[in-house]
């Protein structure tokens, strides 16, 4: 194993001054430490140069990266954590940029966010006492691809309701011009909006929701709010209401009632 710094590696950047031979005894010396008593500057170095052995699929000594993720998973150490982001984000990056769910979360800053919550849900996964069950390179990155999966899933999943909330907010708000039903329905009196309604509704759920609307009127958001084992989700409260609409519209008493209006 040649040492972290030695120009045989083929480092790349400012390199320092061995002319003096002082800044580069410190590292030199440093090899004959145990590992866990190097400085950081050195580990992050020898952990980069194992890392691109590993990746190229070259044989690479694990240690380096091992004492790295140690200190910064096991120890909280912020400094050693700050190395283990710079040396692993563009990889994370690059798996973000491969996942096929991925394309959607990109657009807003090319998937920086998603790496970071990558990270913030490796570091919360890998307490102190399983970073021990890793004991080597390639199953701490296997693990940090499968965050990266596992991320980029649920923020598709998060995005996918706003943008399914936001659609549907916009049809709450929509001009009172759009359903006769739901005209008729709202303008009706309250005993011949029973005795029309009655007849249509399926289960307790629909009852509690036509009384939640149309009696209390309450905005979709409130019951889910308010009810929510009834109504888990807006988007739950909108499917019920759209399919007693749907079968409002198809009643012949209610279609007599809009043509008498």
């Amino acid at each position: 194993m040649e040492s972290p710094g030695s120009s045989s590696h083929g480092e790349t950047g400012p390199q320092p001054d061995v002319t003096s031979g002082a800044a580069a005894r410190p590292e030199t010396d440093e090899r004959l430490l145990p590992l866990a008593q190097w400085s950081l500057p050195a580990l992050a170095r020898a952990c980069a140069e194992e890392t691109s052995r590993f990746l190229r699929q070259n044989r690479a000594d694990e240690r380096y990266c091992l004492e790295l993720f140690r200190r910064a998973l096991m120890l909280r150490d912020e400094e050693a954590w700050a190395c283990l982001y710079q040396q692993y984000a563009p990889l994370v990056l690059s798996w973000v940029h491969q996942h096929p769910a991925a394309p959607p979360l990109l657009a807003h800053d090319g998937g920086q966010s998603v790496v970071n919550l990558v990270f913030a849900k490796f570091a919360q996964a890998l307490t102190p006492s399983r970073v021990q069950q890793f004991d080597s390179l390639a199953a701490l990155l296997k693990y940090l691809k499968m965050c990266v999966h596992s991320v980029v899933i649920d923020e598709g999943r998060v995005q996918q309701l706003q943008q399914l909330e936001q659609t549907l907010e916009a049809l709450e708000h929509e001009p009172a011009v759009a359903d006769p039903a739901e005209e008729v329905v709202a303008q009706l009196s309250a005993q011949d909006l029973w005795q029309v309604i009655l007849e249509e509704l399926h289960s307790e759920e629909e009852r509690m929701l036509i009384y939640l609307a149309y009696v209390q009127g309450l905005k979709p958001s409130e019951i889910c709010l308010r009810f929510q084992h009834l109504f888990p989700s807006v988007n739950d409260v909108y499917r019920l209401k759209r399919n007693m609409l749907d079968r409002l519209r198809r009643n012949r008493r209610l279609q007599a009632l809009m043509k008498g209006s």
